[in-house]
């Protein structure tokens, strides 16, 4: 095969797991005397079931959950359906078929994206690309638990701040006395330019509505958040700025033609799906796993 031929295909990651597997797929299936590129039933038996929680334990240190099982095998099914429809294809041997397969890629990449529904798609999903709130502040946490309830903390809280204001602690970057007040955190104590959204995560919302109005450099609250009380010191605050559509055009339209990739790619695995009748031998989970040789005393719980 020629080196630019070499090079178109090698550029095609799905094509080359296709047809590796095709070959991987119609080789076991022959040593095993079983294989017919044209059968539409696929037999999940026991022992691959097992296989695959083996792997997965092998990898994460303990059983799947039934859930994750059930995941591991619908991963099978789909790989099996693809590799089948690759060879029923002749993916496996065919070069031609690669070559074409090729260009109709190349074709779908380069077809022209109408305006309009490019600008509704950059509305839909505006978030993406304009630039989030953020904020970076230092924090001295007081904890209700700890001081036995909602009052004491506000009180200690309100004594902090104003030994802190006192005191200038944290004024400049390189005061530590902060470190030294309040309760063990169990996250950072501070953090760099995270997002409205980030802060909400791991705080909760009361928190980042908090933030808001606080003044920037400087200590203040007590802000509440889902986990007690905090002193707060800002030292930036920058607002949302939305993107303008133009400046980011060629980023939407990657985008655009990914994610319709991606809802393609679903819509055909499901149609390739409803051709095949799928039959998945059923075993007791936790039993049958254990005695797979999986080496560890899990069973099998939601982590």
């Amino acid at each position: 095969m020629p080196d630019s031929r070499v090079r178109r295909f090698l550029r095609d990651p799905l094509l080359v797991f296709l047809i590796i597997g095709a070959g991987v797929f119609a080789l076991d299936r022959m040593a095993g005397g079983v294989f017919d590129p044209e059968s539409r039933s696929i037999l999940v038996t026991r022992e691959q079931v097992i296989r695959l929680a083996d792997l997965w334990s092998a990898q994460i240190g303990r059983l799947p959950t039934a859930a994750e099982l059930d995941s591991l095998v619908e991963d099978h099914v789909r790989e099996e359906v693809l590799v089948r429809e690759a060879m029923r294809m002749g993916l496996d041997a065919d070069d031609t078929i690669v070559r074409r397969r090729l260009a109709q890629k190349m074709s779908f990449l380069i077809e022209d994206t109408v305006v309009s529904e490019l600008a509704a798609y950059f509305e839909e999903n505006a978030e993406r690309y304009g630039d989030a709130q953020r904020f970076t502040l230092r924090h001295v946490y007081v904890s209700p638990d700890r001081r036995g309830s909602d009052e004491e903390a506000a009180r200690v809280a309100a004594d902090i701040l104003a030994q802190l204001r006192a005191e200038g602690g944290g004024a400049e970057p390189e005061n530590t006395l902060w470190r030294r007040l309040g309760d063990p955190f169990m996250l950072r104590r501070e953090y760099g330019r995270r997002t409205a959204g980030d802060l909400a995560e791991l705080f909760g919302g009361a928190f980042v509505d908090g933030l808001a109005t606080l003044p920037v450099g400087e200590w203040a609250g007590p802000v509440e958040s889902a986990y007690g009380y905090h002193i707060v010191r800002l030292s930036a605050r920058t607002d949302a700025r939305a993107a303008v559509f133009e400046d980011v055009r060629r980023r939407v339209l990657e985008d655009a033609r990914r994610d319709a990739r991606d809802a393609a790619n679903r819509e055909a695995h499901e149609r390739l799906r409803e051709r095949y009748q799928v039959e998945i031998e059923e075993l007791e989970f936790v039993s049958e796993l254990e005695g797979g040789g999986t080496g560890t005393d899990e069973v099998g719980d939601e982590p």
